[in-house]
């Protein structure tokens, strides 16, 4: 039997020496929120392994990413494959450097995968302070990295019309890429960790997988959870390289409304941004 992992271990939290990311906030009033996801494929932008790349080079494309991040003017925003400092990718804090060199001064970054070489995991972050904060690693998956999610809240008044904030949960999610078994045994930590989430859910990520693949993981998910996902069968929402796969995804709770979606078609590493305009639906 899984044993689940939903831990506060080998998480940071990183203000950029911004004091507006701490204390708690005062509840967002916009009519919507935008949010996006991205695996950030550890800095190297388009190249092959980010080994052979001095930190000058990884630098440079975060900073490419830092001006991306900007012009989508979100909310919050999910990342994947986030390097704490690590031999393999310029022995920096890649979710630091995005914090500085970027309006997303808040964060949480979630370590999954560690040993000598590397440090990575998933990461939240916005310009908002982000309250709740939990890193969840999934259960080892040798021969494969560890993968996991993190998750944070914010308070959310759509427009002023609510007599009550919302409880808004946000998390970003990395799956196993090789084998549909580890993602199903992922997938059930998942629903066992959010299934009892208050308040309106958005989940975002690299899924590695599709919504139309035979026993889709990540249609089960949404199932679980009771999420949507904006067209799921629509065609042009490609967001891995070449293999005109649509990896990433945001999926949202029924009372939260699709307003706008897109795919960046920046290159900043071999997976597409995603963007969304979220908004309260009077109706599920």
């Amino acid at each position: 039997m899984l044993i689940l992992a939903t831990i506060m271990l080998l998480v940071s939290t990183a203000r950029a020496d911004s004091p507006d990311c701490d204390g708690s906030p005062s509840p967002l009033d916009n009519t919507f929120l935008t949010v996006g996801t991205l695996n950030m494929a550890h800095g190297r932008k388009d190249a092959h392994n980010q080994m052979f790349l001095s930190e000058e080079r990884i630098r440079q494309n975060l900073a490419e990413l830092a001006t991306l991040l900007d012009r989508a003017n979100a909310d919050v925003i999910a990342l994947q494959e986030v390097d704490a400092p690590s031999w393999w990718s310029g022995k920096f804090n890649h979710a630091e450097f995005l914090a500085r060199q970027s309006r997303y001064h808040c964060l949480v970054h979630g370590i999954h995968a560690s040993n000598r070489i590397y440090r990575f995991g998933t990461a939240l972050i916005s310009p908002h302070p982000l309250q709740g904060q939990q890193v969840h690693s999934f259960q080892p998956s040798w021969p494969t990295t560890t993968k996991g999610f993190t998750r944070a809240e914010l308070a959310w008044n759509p427009g002023g019309r609510l007599d009550q904030p919302l409880k808004l949960t946000f998390v970003s999610v990395h799956l196993d890429f090789s084998r549909r078994s580890v993602r199903r045994a992922q997938i059930d930590e998942m629903t066992r960790a959010l299934e009892n989430t208050e308040g309106p859910m958005i989940l975002m990520g690299d899924f590695n997988t599709d919504w139309l693949s035979e026993g889709s993981s990540l249609k089960l998910l949404a199932e679980n959870l009771g999420l949507r996902a904006y067209e799921p069968h629509a065609e042009g929402m490609a967001t891995y390289g070449d293999e005109s796969a649509r990896l990433d995804w945001i999926l949202v709770s029924p009372r939260l409304r699709f307003r706008r979606y897109a795919v960046y078609p920046d290159v900043v590493s071999d997976h597409y941004a995603v963007a969304a305009e979220i908004e309260w639906a009077e109706k599920p």
